[in-house]
């Protein structure tokens, strides 16, 4: 399993596969107990399988991956934050990964409404057994959007949010017009197809690295991305239907767009940014990160949207920070709980 990966030295995911039913569909996550050695990859806790429950003391990473991602691209986070002592939960977003498909075309990532995955998080949360569990969040691009979503959602559990090139808001502008546009279209029963003319790439053109990409300056991290296909083809997602670009740029204006809403969310949140930002609208960034009260901001000039994959010396310094960052969540949440030992 995973050959391919393997031989370009990508490490496998840990834990279990953990599936859970929501809107009629299955979705599905993996998760990694703290202290717990890795498994054999071929196994998984099936859909009706009890889930062992998994210490409460050691805080969990929830990773809210982006548009078009799945669970093996977060293989690398998911081993630092667990050889760091954390429970981890990523998930495969409804229509991403292995967690249906809903496009009409094979590639493309399909939803009515940002709420579904909200709903979907909810359901592998519970699934996992992490019901009541302190839970830090981190989201990159589209997970970024939904990590601060679920932060307020769930603000008794989300202790602290870790966010890489947030998606405040999609590329094109204005707000309004792709609203409008897209709704007119999903009206016409175009809700599950590309964009009007939007272009297939094919997996070799794609994966092919060149200079100008707006991923990201290293070679090695923009291939990584594409080696997961060459053993797995069915995960490969390229393209938003039209509904999905309805459903993310309602869910901006409603929340990510809206300072008032920011304004509430009471967490730490760790944010960094991309100096050169082609994916998401950097403009949104800049101008509603600030509304975030409990927020520290890194820019890492010059780096592209992908900073997970890009050049060594900014990976190098974005988990010095995720170390630093979550030190001081974990002291305060720890003196805020009086631990009492019991007396044998």
């Amino acid at each position: 399993m995973f050959d391919w990966a393997r031989a370009a030295g990508l490490p496998m995911l840990g834990g279990f596969d953990v599936y859970a039913y929501y809107r009629d569909a299955s979705v599905r996550a993996h998760f990694w107990a703290a202290g717990q050695q890795a498994k054999d990859p071929n196994d998984k806790y099936k859909v009706a399988g009890a889930v062992p429950s998994p210490p409460k003391l050691q805080k969990t990473i929830v990773i809210f991956p982006g548009f078009t991602e799945f669970c093996e691209k977060y293989s690398k986070e998911v081993l630092r934050f667990h050889e760091r002592g954390y429970n981890v939960l990523v998930i495969d977003w409804p229509g991403q990964g292995q967690s249906g498909h809903f496009g009409r075309h094979s590639l493309t990532v399909h939803c009515d409404n940002f709420d579904h995955h909200i709903g979907a998080m909810d359901a592998v949360i519970k699934k996992a057994g992490l019901d009541g569990h302190d839970l830090i969040l981190f989201g990159h691009s589209m997970g970024g959007h939904l990590a601060l979503r679920y932060a307020l959602w769930r603000a008794d559990d989300v202790k602290a949010v870790i966010l890489s090139a947030p998606m405040m808001a999609p590329p094109v502008m204005p707000v309004w017009l792709i609203r409008v546009a897209s709704y007119l279209l999903s009206n016409i029963g175009l809700a599950r197809r590309h964009p009007p003319f939007h272009h297939v790439l094919s997996l070799d053109v794609a994966r092919h690295y060149r200079v100008e990409n707006t991923l990201t300056r290293d070679p090695r991290g923009y291939e990584e991305q594409f080696v997961w296909f060459d053993d797995a083809p069915e995960l490969r997602r390229s393209a938003p239907s039209v509904g999905w670009v309805n459903a993310a740029y309602r869910s901006c204006a409603l929340y990510t767009l809206n300072p008032y809403w920011l304004a509430q969310l009471d967490v730490p949140v760790l944010a960094f940014v991309a100096g050169d930002e082609r994916v998401v609208c950097a403009s949104a960034t800049t101008r509603n990160l600030p509304h975030i009260r409990n927020l520290h901001r890194v820019d890492f000039e010059g780096a592209r949207h992908e900073l997970m994959r890009e050049l060594p010396e900014v990976t190098d310094a974005l988990w010095k920070h995720i170390d630093s960052f979550l030190a001081r969540v974990i002291s305060e949440l720890d003196s805020q709980y009086d631990y009492q030992v019991p007396v044998p």
